[in-house]
C-alpha cells in the first residue's frame, strides 16, 4: 500500500507542470519583471516590443527615451489596489529616479484583453517622448487607453480603438462631462469619480485618434495645451465641440465601432534577457512603490528597516531604505514632496525648519549600501544628495570640500546622462547651490538628461531654469509656459518666467 501510494505520488510529481518563480527579462525598450514561466514572459516581452514598433510608426518618439520602461506584472487586483488606495488595474510611479509601473497580467484571461493593463503604460511611456510636451489629464488617461484594448488578428496586425469591455459606458457621456473633462487640470481622486473621468477620457479620445477627420488634430491641440492658452482655449482646438459629441455618442451606440488597423510587417525576434530574481529583488516589489508614494512612505520606511533585519547583506535593501528615509526628510521640510528634491531655484518655498526630520538613518543606510556594493550607482547617487541637501541647508557656499566631494561622486555618473537622469541634474546643481557657473559639460549633461527623459517634470524645469541663466531666454521662456497647465508646477513656473531677464 505504501508503495503503491509513493508510486501514486511521485507520478503526480512528473505530471505537474514546472512551477514558475520571479523572473526578470530585458530587452531594447522594456524590462519586465513577472511570477512565471520563462516562455511565458518572453513572450510577453515579445508583444510589448511588437506593440512599440506600432507606436513608433504612428508616433515617432523626438527622441530615445533615456529609460526603459520597468513593468511589474501581478495576476490579481488585490496587490496594487493595497498600495494605491482604491481599486486599479495599475498604477505608474514615474519619477527623477525610475519609470516603473506595476500592471495586472493573467494568462488565464481570454488572449484580447490580458495586455491590457501592460499595453496601458506601454502606451503612455511612450506618448510624452513623442510629442515631447506635458499632456492633460484627459489625454493622459485616454490615449493610452486607445491602444490598452488593442488585440491582435489571425494575421498578427493590431487592431486599435476597440471599446473597453471591462468597463463599458453604461450612461451616455454627456456634454458637461466633456467639458469638465477637457477643462479640469486634475483627475479625480475619488474611485467612483475617478472610474467615470476614466471613462470618459477613453470617450473623447477614440474618435480623435480612429477617425481621419480628426488626422492632426490632437498635435494641434497639444502644441496649444503647451503654449500657455487656458483649457479651454486649447480644447477649442479639437474642433467644433457639437461634432466631437456627436462622434462620440456614435461610436459608444455602434456594436461595432470603427477600428484601427495596422499591418505589422515581419521583423526579426526581440533579443531578450532573461534571469531569475533575487530574493531581495523579489521582496522589495511592493516596498519600492510604497516609498515613492508620499502617503505611504512612512510605513514603507519602517517596513524596510525591518527588512534590513532580515536581509542585512543586501546592498539594493539598505539603498531602498536610505531612500525611503531621505525621502522623509525632503517632506519634512517642505511639508510634501518638494520640486525637484528641494533644491534652491527650484522651490522658492519657505523650508521647514521646526519639525526636521533627521537624515541620520539615511545617511547611516546609504553608507551600509554602499559598503557592500561600493560601485551600486544608486547608493553612490542618493550619497551625493544628502550630502549636497546638507551643504544647502548650512547655507555655506564656501565649503569647496563638500561641495568637492559631492561632485566627485556624481562626476562618473553624469557622463551618462541618459541612464542617470537624475545624478546629471545634481551634479549641475551643485554648481548652482555653490554660487559658481556650472562648467559647459555640466550643462551639456542636464540637457541630455531632460531630452531622454521629457516626461519628468523636475528635469524640464531644471532646465528650463538652467537655459534662462544663460541668456537663451526664449527657449526657457518656451518649456516654462508649458508648465503653466501643471497644479504642481505652475507658481514655480510663473514665478521662474516673473525672475527671467
Amino acid at each position: 500500500m505504501i508503495a503503491r501510494l509513493c508510486l501514486f505520488l511521485w507520478t503526480l510529481c512528473l505530471a505537474a507542470p514546472a512551477l514558475a518563480e520571479w523572473h526578470r527579462a530585458e530587452s531594447e525598450h522594456y524590462i519586465v519583471h513577472a511570477d512565471m514561466r520563462e516562455a511565458d514572459l518572453r513572450e510577453i516581452v515579445q508583444t510589448l516590443e511588437d506593440l512599440d514598433r506600432v507606436l513608433r510608426a504612428l508616433m515617432p518618439p523626438r527622441i530615445e527615451p533615456g529609460q526603459k520602461l520597468q513593468l511589474y506584472l501581478t495576476p490579481g487586483y488585490d496587490r496594487i489596489s493595497g498600495i494605491v488606495g482604491m481599486r486599479v488595474s495599475g498604477f505608474p510611479a514615474y519619477s527623477p529616479e525610475s519609470m516603473m509601473a506595476f500592471a495586472r497580467f493573467s494568462f488565464a484571461e481570454p488572449a484580447g484583453i490580458r495586455y491590457e493593463a501592460a499595453f496601458f503604460y506601454a502606451a503612455d511611456r511612450h506618448l510624452e517622448q513623442a510629442y515631447f510636451q506635458p499632456m492633460p489629464p484627459w489625454l493622459g488617461s485616454g490615449f493610452p487607453q486607445f491602444f490598452a484594448t488593442a488585440y491582435r488578428d489571425e494575421e498578427g496586425h493590431f487592431i486599435l480603438g476597440a471599446p473597453d469591455y471591462r468597463r463599458p459606458l453604461i450612461h451616455p457621456v454627456a456634454a458637461e462631462e466633456v467639458r469638465t473633462a477637457l477643462t479640469d487640470k486634475t483627475s479625480p481622486r475619488n474611485q467612483q469619480q475617478f472610474a467615470r473621468f476614466y471613462s470618459v477620457a477613453g470617450a473623447v479620445t477614440a474618435p480623435l485618434l480612429a477617425e481621419p477627420a480628426y488626422a492632426g488634430v490632437l498635435e494641434r491641440y497639444v502644441r496649444a495645451y503647451a503654449s500657455g492658452m487656458t483649457m479651454e482655449q486649447a480644447a477649442a482646438e479639437l474642433g467644433d465641440f457639437e461634432t466631437l459629441l456627436d462622434r462620440i455618442d456614435k461610436r459608444a451606440k455602434r456594436k461595432r465601432p470603427k477600428l484601427r488597423r495596422f499591418e505589422l510587417a515581419p521583423g526579426p525576434p526581440a533579443a531578450i534577457a532573461l534571469r531569475p530574481m533575487r530574493r531581495d529583488e523579489i521582496a522589495l516589489i511592493d516596498l519600492r512603490f510604497e516609498r515613492l508614494r508620499e502617503k505611504s512612505r512612512k510605513q514603507a520606511a519602517q517596513r524596510l528597516r525591518a527588512l534590513t533585519g532580515r536581509m542585512p547583506d543586501s546592498a539594493l535593501v539598505w539603498y531602498e531604505y536610505a531612500a525611503a528615509e531621505f525621502g522623509l526628510v525632503q517632506n519634512s521640510e517642505f511639508a510634501g514632496d518638494p520640486l525637484f528634491r528641494g533644491f534652491g531655484f527650484a522651490n522658492g518655498e519657505l523650508i521647514v525648519t521646526a519639525n526636521r526630520y533627521p537624515d541620520a538613518e539615511a545617511w547611516r543606510a546609504v553608507n551600509r549600501a554602499l559598503a557592500i556594493d561600493p560601485a551600486m550607482p544608486e547608493a553612490r547617487r542618493l550619497r551625493a544628495e544628502i550630502l549636497l541637501n546638507r551643504l544647502v541647508r548650512a547655507g555655506d557656499p564656501d565649503d569647496a570640500a563638500g561641495y568637492g566631494e559631492v561632485r566627485a561622486a556624481l562626476a562618473p555618473l553624469a557622463r551618462d546622462p541618459r541612464r542617470n537622469p537624475l545624478a546629471a541634474a545634481l551634479y549641475h546643481q551643485s554648481y548652482v547651490e555653490q554660487g559658481i557657473a556650472p562648467p559647459p559639460e555640466a550643462f551639456e549633461q542636464l540637457e541630455e538628461a531632460f531630452r531622454a527623459n521629457a516626461s519628468v517634470t523636475d528635469f524640464r524645469y531644471a532646465y528650463a531654469v538652467a537655459l534662462s541663466r544663460l541668456g537663451r531666454v526664449g527657449e526657457a521662456r518656451s518649456l516654462l509656459t508649458s508648465m503653466l497647465n501643471d497644479p504642481k508646477f505652475e507658481a514655480a513656473a510663473r514665478r521662474a518666467l516673473e525672475a527671467a531677464p
